[in-house]
């Protein structure tokens, strides 16, 4: 006879299933919570994602939406932590006609000195240490402008060279900026200048809550310590490949001789020809503050001991003038005054006759006023804050003597004509003292001002 197994079957108890369902709930609600979390996560970490970008847009360094009136003194900080981002974004496009451009020195020319004239159409588009470059790409920016009536180029030999600072360009990346808003509201650099901003509105409210804070010693002082080793850090170890193997050095700018007359090779004895007397030997028997001599030696040195002349910058500046030329606009280069000794040095380097060409060269594309020579101006150091720079009331009468080239209003040339002192520009009868030219160019002489015109203008 088979036998069969038996199975017996034993029901859960109540109590044990209950207990498996509360086990079973409080696993799906642990993984709801899970997830919860995740996404809280998520949620903060967008916030905190979207924090420098609201922040950016509420200070808005470089007011380049201009909803926020936070009353802060934007143009202080920001103009000179990136000159073209400041001049771009606040450029009044519908009511500029005349433009400055330029590097420091034609900075100096500022809004406020033109309005003071009544001659209230002007923006100064330069920046602090400008390439020629950048002068180039500026005017492209706004050379469609139909309000463009007349342009200012400040200039000078020494921008000619490739190496003048370092050949950069700072405003492709400002129109970019500017024109860009997810970019701008998201650059790390804007948010640097938006705390900047910030702290300086409320340097005191931030002062005060740091020091409520580091009384109660949640605030810890700490010594940040060189990313370099303390061994030799000299130039040629730093470039060593062993040292610097993901470096990138940039390459310097190849220079060409010049397209017209201008040369590369110094002659220090320079032969001039008819305008030899315009460029007598400078001395000066003077004792210079410590400033204005250590720029006459070292920084001429700097700017002539390995100077070369850059074809390509002069190209940029004949596009400027073909440019104007198509559009009716009236360009006009200036070379800003530097003391005298400064001069010199240019004359000691062997670059007299470069020197002297420029001038030759511009006049073909423009007129030239001139004011950079050996005169009562630049002879006084009290005119000049240090070698290169010129003081304000010297900014304000070469502006009257630009506004007096281009403007025809005549309350407004009354105005300024009432205001020349130490400089009287040649365009009239009563202010030429004396006329030079070659056939080329013609060159009219009046008080501390040169104009080189065209013998064909």
């Amino acid at each position: 006879m088979k036998s069969f197994p038996i199975v017996v079957y034993v029901s859960k108890s109540r109590a044990l299933i209950a207990l498996e369902r509360r086990r079973f709930l409080a696993n799906t609600l642990a993984l709801a919570d899970k997830g919860k979390l995740y996404v809280l996560c998520l949620f903060i970490a967008f916030l905190l994602g979207l924090s420098p970008l609201i922040f950016n847009f509420i200070v808005d360094p470089y007011n380049v939406n201009k909803i926020f009136n936070l009353k802060m003194e934007k143009e202080k900080i920001s103009l000179k932590a990136h000159y073209p981002l400041w001049k771009i974004a606040n450029y009044p496009k519908e009511k500029s006609s005349t433009l400055i451009l330029g590097d420091s020195r034609a900075l100096a020319l500022k809004d406020k000195y033109w309005q003071q004239l009544q001659f209230d159409t002007a923006y100064n588009f330069s920046y602090g240490g400008a390439t020629i470059h950048e002068i180039s790409d500026t005017f492209k920016y706004v050379s469609n402008n139909p309000q463009l009536k007349n342009v200012f180029i400040g200039i000078q030999l020494r921008s000619f060279s490739p190496l003048f600072k370092k050949g950069m360009n700072r405003v492709p990346e400002a129109i970019q900026l500017a024109h860009e808003p997810l970019q701008y509201y998201s650059n790390g650099f804007i948010t640097e200048i938006s705390w900047r901003q910030f702290e300086n509105k409320y340097k005191n409210s931030i002062n005060k809550f740091k020091k409520l804070v580091s009384n109660y010693g949640l605030i810890s002082s700490a010594h940040a310590s060189s990313g370099f080793p303390s061994e030799d850090k000299s130039l040629s170890k730093l470039l060593d490949p062993i040292n610097c193997t993901s470096c990138i050095l940039p390459e310097l700018t190849s220079s060409e001789p010049a397209p017209v007359l201008l040369i590369n090779k110094p002659n220090i004895v320079a032969d001039l020809g008819i305008w030899q007397k315009l460029w007598p030997s400078i001395t000066i028997d003077r004792q210079l503050p410590a400033k204005f001599a250590s720029q006459v030696s070292k920084n001429a040195k700097s700017d002539w001991q390995s100077f070369t002349f850059s074809s390509q910058y002069w190209r940029y500046l004949v596009d400027i003038a073909d440019i104007c030329q198509k559009n009716n606009i009236n360009l006009v280069f200036f070379i800003p005054p530097t003391i005298a000794e400064l001069q010199q040095q240019i004359t000691n380097y062997g670059y007299a006759k470069n020197n002297q060409q420029l001038r030759e060269d511009l006049a073909q594309l423009a007129t030239v006023v001139d004011f950079d020579f050996d005169n009562p101006l630049t002879r006084d150091i009290k005119n000049f804050n240090d070698a290169y720079h010129f003081n304000y009331k010297v900014a304000k009468q070469i502006i009257g003597e630009l506004i007096l080239l281009v403007n025809e209003d005549e309350k407004i040339n009354t105005l300024v004509k009432k205001r020349r002192t130490n400089i009287k520009c040649p365009y009239d009868t009563q202010s030429i003292s004396s006329q030079l030219t070659d056939g080329q160019v013609n060159v009219s002489i009046g008080k501390s001002c040169r104009v080189w015109r065209s013998h064909y203008e």
